[in-house]
C-alpha cells in the first residue's frame, strides 16, 4: 500500500508539462508579419480571429498533441490545459463557428510548414530556430496566462 501512495505523488509530480524553456511564435522569414501582441495571438488560437496582424489569412500550425511545448504553450498563454482546448475547440467546431489550428504528427513539422508557407504561424523550442524562420513573439518560461 505504501508503494501506491508513492506512485500517486510521483505521477502527480510529473502531471504537468515537462518542458522549460521559451517558446518562440515564429512566421516563415518571407512573412510580412515582424510582431504580434499576446492578444492578438491568443485571439487566433482561440478561434476568434482569422487573419495575421496585416490582414492576411492565416494558417495556425499546432504541435503534436501529446508534445510538452504545446501544453506549455496553451498553459502559458491562456492558462488552460491542453485537454480543455481539446473540449474548447469540440464545441466550436460542432457549432461551425470555427476551425482549429492544424495539428501537425511530428516536431519537425513545425519548422517544414512555416519555412514553406509565408501566411503560416507556429511556436518552437527556443532551441529549434532555424534561418527559415523569424520569430514575431516570445512566451518566456516563467510568464504565466493572462
Amino acid at each position: 500500500m505504501n508503494w501506491m501512495i508513492k506512485a500517486v505523488w510521483i505521477l502527480l509530480a510529473f502531471s504537468g508539462s515537462l518542458y522549460a524553456g521559451d517558446i518562440l511564435v515564429v512566421v516563415s522569414k518571407d512573412s510580412p508579419v515582424d510582431t504580434i501582441t499576446k492578444r492578438e495571438l491568443v485571439d487566433l488560437y482561440m478561434g476568434r480571429s482569422h487573419s495575421l496582424p496585416d490582414g492576411s489569412p492565416v494558417m495556425k500550425i499546432d504541435a503534436p498533441v501529446d508534445s510538452p511545448v504545446r501544453a506549455e504553450f496553451y498553459q502559458a498563454l491562456i492558462g488552460m490545459k491542453v485537454s480543455e482546448v481539446n473540449a474548447y475547440w469540440a464545441r466550436l467546431m460542432f457549432t461551425g463557428r470555427a476551425t482549429p489550428p492544424m495539428s501537425v504528427t511530428k516536431p519537425e513539422d513545425v519548422a517544414g510548414l512555416l519555412a514553406r508557407n509565408p501566411s503560416a504561424l507556429g511556436y518552437l523550442p527556443e532551441d529549434s530556430e532555424n534561418e527559415q524562420l523569424k520569430t514575431i513573439f516570445v512566451i518566456k518560461e516563467d510568464q504565466g496566462a493572462p
